[in-house]
């Protein structure tokens, strides 16, 4: 008996179902099963991707001042199917259960209620503010159409729907808002459409935040359907996210399990037949996935048999060159996924080939394949960026036929899911907020399960980590030190300031533009200082070469007196001194044992009276400033320290000697700081008195302080204000401390897997990091954003902002 009630009730439950979807238009383009009403209408009014199609006459109409639909209030599920009258004008149809309240006329003003008789059927014809719509009841089912045809088509039982209707209207029961799409379609990158199945039927969830949905697509082996294709296939792991770059606008994955039978069934699909070649590429993969970005597009192969996709591309490759470690090559057989993967591959133009791990990837030109390197280098692909790690919870992690729109790319994506053959509509091309859409099929003998996600994120962190790639620039010629950033004061931004083997200086726009470049007599010594010598806000660099004092304003040009010109070897990099942060410069010039002081005007400074020491210098000389006394420090071949006052008197006697290693000489509390050769530490106070503590570290030991935050590196050990932070082995440069934006930072760069890495001073590694670099890094603020300049390769030099 319990099997019999449980029995009668599903038969009373699909009658019930049949019962509504027989008043269904035989034409309708577009189904909706409701089952809460005032819920669905609400979410409606507030999705913001629903909004940004409001210029279709399919919403129009659905939104049209006085249209039945604000005033029906239906208690039990409801069906409303949508019909094309002609190119620019829908038609919409409701039925739902007969109830007393469920369209009220009285409280309604200005109205006019007329009552037609047709074939024995009465209907009412309703006039609400212009807008006119008819009403009818049958079988305990009220009826409300904006054609009259349509209703008096379906009183009469002249519509009948498909079997393959009946089944997608029952597939999915008992939610709030179900869609049912007759022949869904996609549109490729070339705006090529391909009817997907005979039928989607989505559960569909508007949140305040986006849309979300999931349910089937049904496909008849007697009718062409794309995702027939996908017949005997096995779905993939999807993990192209891992490789598609966070500014890209989509991208496009399939994956298969017997390439053989899926080309084949491409090929029965595309009504062609011809011999499979080069099977070994194509049958090392198990995915196969197209990108299209804003420089170009590439296709992407991940291979599970790397060593069979390289014998099997061998033939097809010509050595190009090195980017970032990783070896491009020219391929000859750009029209090989094309034509055998077409219409999910569109692109036969890839020329640049390089492999990622398992991955393989076809670009168009080396600006694609260095842009999709850079992603991955510094982690800046979507599997990375927090858009995806919201959206993937939704999805299966295996797919058939997986697609992905960003950025601007969405709403083309939320359009695809929309859109049928009888359905086209007229979306804005941006929506704010969104970055992210994902469209999911798994076939699954014959039908697909299906996955939709598109949600808000937040606008302030669109990519991994909050850090993107400013720029990267591959110079002519090897780039020689480590580039620098200098101030715009025009626009308020960082230029790049990069010197090349050639001796010639570049300096570059925020973007990556050459703005002008000048030709040096010799490598640059040390660091390039940032000076406003006129004290007007207008910075110019000052630096040395071997026999000259360079001042450079932000044209490129020498400010008048310099260069200065010096006959003897210039020995150390220059030293900039601002007593008293006025902007009263002195340049430090060190010949050997000698030392010259000139000021903004290239005048030798008669004050210091310091010119000479005993042996060479070794050190660059420093100026520490410790409460309202000035202290320039001066290290010796020798051994010997001097500690000197702003006049070049001694301030401070010192009368130990010390083995300078490369370590400059700092400040500590009030105490300076010396680490000599063999890693011994040598505190010296205000008075001159030397103590010594041994250091239990490794050679490749390094010391910096700047205010109250001191950092230390022993090999892999890196310690800020004592707090350990053990970084992968590996071969370090000398902690940098920089402070910007009110915060003080470390950086370090791993030379060997060559990567930047800029920790906070509570020993925090910064969002994002590390990123893909190959030297020293510098770090500056400008407008609330950071950035971040270092070399990525010996003739390229990328900025990152975050």
């Amino acid at each position: 008996m319990l099997c019999l009630f449980v029995i009668m009730g599903c038969e009373q439950q699909a009658a019930s179902n049949k019962e509504l979807s027989s008043f269904v238009p035989q034409d309708a383009a577009w189904v909706l099963k409701v089952e809460n009403w005032d819920a669905v209408q609400n979410e409606a009014k507030n999705n913001v991707l629903l909004s940004a199609f409001q210029k279709a006459s399919m919403y129009k109409i659905l939104n049209k001042k006085g249209n039945p639909l604000s005033y029906l209030t239906p208690q039990n599920e409801s069906v409303i199917s949508l019909t094309k009258r002609n190119d620019s004008m829908w038609d919409y149809t409701v039925a739902t259960k007969q109830d007393s309240t469920v369209f009220l006329l009285d409280s309604i003003a200005n109205k006019s209620v007329e009552t037609l008789q047709y074939d024995g059927f009465s209907l009412q014809r309703i006039t609400l503010n212009d807008a006119k719509f008819f009403t009818a009841i049958k079988d305990s089912v009220f009826l409300a159409s904006t054609s009259q045809e349509k209703l008096q088509q379906l009183l009469k039982n002249e519509t009948t729907v498909s079997a393959s209707f009946q089944k997608a209207f029952n597939v999915l029961k008992n939610n709030e808002l179900t869609s049912l799409l007759p022949k869904p379609t996609y549109s490729f990158s070339n705006n090529e459409t391909h009817t997907l199945a005979d039928y989607s039927a989505l559960d569909v969830v508007l949140s305040p935040n986006g849309i979300s949905a999931s349910g089937v697509a049904l496909v008849q082996d007697t009718l062409p359907r794309l995702l027939a294709v996908f017949k005997g296939q096995v779905a993939q792991q999807n993990d192209l996210e891992n490789i598609i770059p966070a500014n890209a606008k989509s991208a496009i994955s399939i994956t298969l399990s017997d390439a053989s039978l899926f080309i084949s069934n491409i090929q029965n699909y595309r009504g062609e037949s011809s011999e499979i070649k080069n099977l070994d590429l194509l049958g090392s993969a198990n995915e196969i996935g197209e990108i299209m970005l804003p420089q170009g597009k590439a296709i992407v192969l991940k291979s599970i048999d790397t060593d069979l996709t390289k014998e099997a591309l061998a033939a097809s490759l010509t050595e190009l060159e090195t980017y970032r470690d990783t070896q491009l090559f020219q391929f000859s057989d750009g029209e090989i996924f094309k034509k055998n993967f077409k219409p999910f591959i569109q692109t036969d133009s890839v020329s640049v080939a390089f492999q990622l791990e398992n991955f393989f990837v076809f670009a168009q030109d080396k600006d694609v394949a260095q842009t999709v390197i850079s992603a991955v280098k510094n982690n800046t692909v979507l599997a990375k960026s927090p858009m995806f790690e919201n959206a993937e919870s939704q999805i299966s992690n295996a797919s058939s036929f997986l697609t992905y729109g960003m950025n601007d790319g969405v709403i083309d994506l939320v359009t695809n899911v929309l859109e049928s053959n009888t359905i086209s509509l007229q979306p804005s091309k941006k929506i704010d907020g969104f970055s992210l859409a994902m469209l999911q099929f798994r076939f699954d003998r014959d039908f697909a399960h299906v996955h939709f996600v598109c949600e808000e994120t937040s606008s302030a962190v669109d990519i991994a980590g909050g850090i993107s790639e400013q720029f990267s620039k591959t110079m002519d010629q090897a780039i020689m030190g480590v580039p620098q950033f200098f101030s715009n004061h025009r626009t308020g931004t960082k230029n790049v300031i990069v010197q090349d083997i050639a001796n010639t200086l570049h300096l570059l726009s925020n973007n990556g533009k050459t703005l002008w470049t000048k030709q040096l007599d010799d490598a640059i010594l040390g660091e390039i200082h940032e000076v406003d010598i006129l004290r007007n806000g207008r910075k110019q660099m000052a630096f040395t070469t071997k026999k000259k004092l360079y001042v450079v304003d932000r044209n490129g040009k020498d400010v008048r007196g310099f260069p200065i010109n010096f006959k003897d070897e210039i020995t150390q990099p220059l030293s900039v001194f601002d007593y008293d942060n006025n902007r009263k410069y002195r340049f430090v010039i060190v010949q050997g044992k000698e030392i010259l002081l000139y000021d903004s005007q290239a005048k030798i400074v008669r004050g210091f009276t310091f010119k000479k020491t005993k042996s060479p210098i070794t050190l660059p000389v420093e100026h520490i400033r410790m409460g309202n006394k000035d202290y320039i420090l001066i290290a010796e071949e020798n051994g010997k320290l001097n500690i000197l006052s702003r006049t070049g008197k001694t301030r401070v006697p010192v009368k130990n000697t010390f083995q300078f290693s490369d370590i400059p000489i700092t400040r500590e509390g009030s105490n300076f700081v010396v680490i000599v050769d063999g890693n011994v530490k040598n505190t010296i106070n205000s008075q001159g008195k030397v103590t010594t503590q041994p250091l239990q570290v490794a050679n490749n030991y390094h010391f910096t302080v700047l205010g109250t935050t001191k950092a230390t590196l022993d090999d892999n050990l890196l310690r800020i204000n004592g707090k350990l932070v053990e970084l992968p082995l590996g071969v370090y440069t000398a902690p940098k401390l920089v402070s910007a934006n009110r915060k003080t930072y470390v950086t370090v760069t791993e030379t060997q897997e060559k990567k930047v890495y800029l920790f906070q001073k509570n020993g925090d590694l910064v969002n994002g990091f590390p990123v893909f670099g190959a030297s020293p890094a510098y770090v500056e603020s400008t407008n609330g954003n950071m950035y971040l300049v270092a070399k990525s390769g010996d003739r390229e030099v990328v900025v990152y902002k975050f």
